[in-house]
């Protein structure tokens, strides 16, 4: 096997030919344990899987934090090339969508702006019937109300209603009932700088 061909060209590298018989005998303990590391193999490609996972969140979290500060300045154009890049990038984050959509809406431009809602809440929908999960279908809720209008949201938030079924989750869902219409001129506008 490889693992074991790569062990004795390392043992051969070796200067002296004491050494190579130490490290020739460390190499037969090692090709025996081969079978012992090759079941341990699924476990760490999970962890790898899972430092990459986590790798992946940071560069998306700064890629959001960067993409909000362009649009905070209202740099539409800026704003639209580099949520380009970010859905190659990402191109199952349903976010990046909402967000191409809100600034083809900004700029007038109602077609792309639908579709890239549309994409959007097919991501999400993706992502829910895979695993349901509270923030995504809240999010789609508010993608369904700009896209739909307030009818749709208020289903899409009974829905939610029928999934969770806990005391908080039933005080979230009807909090975000009382917030009514998402004003999407208002999103994204920059915070007020606190005084120092």
């Amino acid at each position: 096997m490889l693992a074991r061909r790569i062990i004795r060209k390392i043992s051969f590298l070796l200067l002296s030919s004491r050494e190579r018989l130490t490290q020739t005998m460390a190499v037969i303990l090692l090709c025996s344990q081969v079978s012992a590391m090759q079941s341990c193999k699924q476990s760490t490609q999970k962890e790898i899987l899972t430092e990459r996972q986590i790798e992946l969140r940071n560069e998306r979290n700064l890629a959001g934090i960067r993409l909000k500060e362009i649009l905070e300045e209202r740099n539409f154009e800026r704003a639209l090339l580099y949520v380009d890049s970010l859905n190659r990038v990402f191109p199952n984050d349903p976010q990046f969508y909402f967000t191409e959509g809100w600034v083809y809406d900004m700029q007038g431009d109602s077609l792309r702006a639908r579709a890239a809602y549309t994409k959007s809440i097919s991501i999400y929908d993706s992502l829910i019937a895979d695993k349901p999960n509270f923030d995504d279908m809240i999010n789609r809720a508010v993608v369904v109300q700009i896209l739909y209008g307030m009818e749709a949201y208020n289903q899409a938030l009974d829905e939610m209603q029928s999934t969770f079924t806990t005391a908080k989750d039933s005080a979230n869902i009807k909090m975000w009932k009382e917030i009514g219409a998402i004003k999407k001129e208002e999103l994204f506008i920059k915070s007020p700088q606190k005084n120092k």
